[in-house]
């Protein structure tokens, strides 16, 4: 009797880590649908606004102003919903439904790239937060030493935006850049010809004709096209988040177990750091839970500012290759390639100035510095939300309010 009962609770124990790990792929492959879903949900009401409200968008997409206005609207969103890769996905599809419905090609280019610009200082406020939710089981002296390691991924951020904005603006860098690169993708690798081979694929046979498709008819015949396109945009864009929160959560459970372990060993030198950083961010697809996770290790003081920052360049080089941005990518059709390589050519680049090359001690000495002003009175808690809210909220709002 004993040994049958003993039998059935190892039976049962060994049943449970396997019924565990299939709900874990069950959530991670409901996300995907998800996500897949909700891209062409953005798609479609994308265009229902563009026809609705062309005139005003046309004016917005090519008045001087709309890089900068773009870059706001990155910021704010990513900061709003702390997800670049919801927003840059967003951002992609919306921009090609635009294109498809008669923008040109360079004014979308012109106004997206300064959008994927944003979404990457947006994303960085996560790791700040998670600070703010560790306040009260850590000392102060604690919290004090995680704000450098914590702001170090800010500066990084604004130091790169700065460059390659001010670049844009001026020369049209990145805009140049990927406006070649289309070229190339459709006179040499045919990639337009190839999107519209697929006419009728499993995406429009499984999602769009049996889902997305009847949601816009329904919704547009019971509030119109003008309210039922913005309904359905906001709808959508909600459950990418949705979606990209549920896979996350999904790979994160799967590859948490041993991890702590294994990136405290990979902060002994700057290569296994950065290494470690990509591989837990590409596994997760998300930069800001990537980032997030060595804030315990800052507040505990098992690593510090210098043996973080490469974990953390990682950390965004990786959001620009995760699963969800490539398929985002193909998504957006050509328009969403340009894009999503403008998205890569921006990490890469930052990654050379500021990691690869002398100037990588430049963001760790800014956040040295800022840090030490924070901490220095008794209010460093209320300094660093200063920050965040002076960053990511008020900038962003003054900007799109004067332009």
């Amino acid at each position: 009797m004993a040994e049958s009962r003993v039998g059935a609770g190892v039976s049962r124990g060994s049943q449970d880590p396997l019924k565990s790990r299939l709900l874990l792929v069950a959530m991670v492959v409901l996300g995907v649908f998800l996500f897949i879903t909700s891209l062409e949900g953005v798609k479609a009401s994308f265009k229902l606004i563009f026809a609705e409200w062309q005139r005003g968008i046309l004016a917005m997409v090519n008045a001087q102003t709309a890089p900068i206005t773009g870059l706001a609207i990155g910021i704010l969103s990513t900061s709003l919903v702390q997800s670049s890769s919801a927003v840059v996905a967003a951002t992609m599809v919306s921009m090609s439904g635009m294109v498809a419905g008669g923008l040109p090609l360079i004014s979308a280019i012109r106004f997206g790239v300064p959008i994927v610009l944003g979404a990457n200082l947006g994303t960085t406020i996560t790791n700040t937060i998670v600070v703010f939710g560790l306040r009260r089981g850590i000392t102060d002296e604690e919290f004090k030493s995680t704000i450098p390691g914590v702001i170090v991924d800010d500066v990084y951020e604004v130091l790169t935006i700065t460059i390659f904005f001010t670049l844009e603006i001026t020369v049209g860098f990145l805009s140049r850049i990927v406006l070649a690169l289309g070229d190339f993708y459709n006179r040499v690798l045919g990639f337009q010809g190839l999107f519209s081979a697929f006419e009728r694929t499993i995406i429009d046979i499984l999602i769009k004709e049996p889902i997305t498709n009847p949601t816009t008819r329904l919704v547009t015949s019971l509030l119109g096209q003008r309210i039922g396109g913005v309904l359905l945009f906001i709808v959508w864009f909600l459950l990418i988040v949705a979606a990209l929160s549920l896979i996350e959560k999904g790979l994160d459970k799967i590859v948490e177990a041993g991890w702590e372990d294994k990136v405290t060993a990979a902060f002994e030198n700057p290569v296994r750091g950065f290494l470690t950083g990509f591989t837990i961010t590409w596994l997760v697809g998300s930069s800001s839970i990537g980032t997030s996770l060595v804030v315990p290790f800052l507040a505990t003081k098992i690593v510090d500012l210098e043996r973080a920052y490469p974990y953390l360049v990682g950390c965004n080089v990786a959001t620009t290759l995760d699963l969800s941005q490539i398929y985002g990518y193909f998504a957006g059709g050509l328009v969403g390639m340009m894009l999503g390589s403008a998205h890569v050519i921006l990490n890469l680049l930052a990654f050379l100035i500021f990691f690869v090359s002398p100037l990588r001690i430049l963001p760790i000495r800014i956040a040295e510095e800022l840090g030490r002003r924070m901490i220095r009175g008794r209010h460093a808690a209320l300094e660093l939300l200063f920050w965040v809210i002076l960053v990511f909220f008020i900038v962003p709002i003054l900007i799109i309010y004067l332009s």
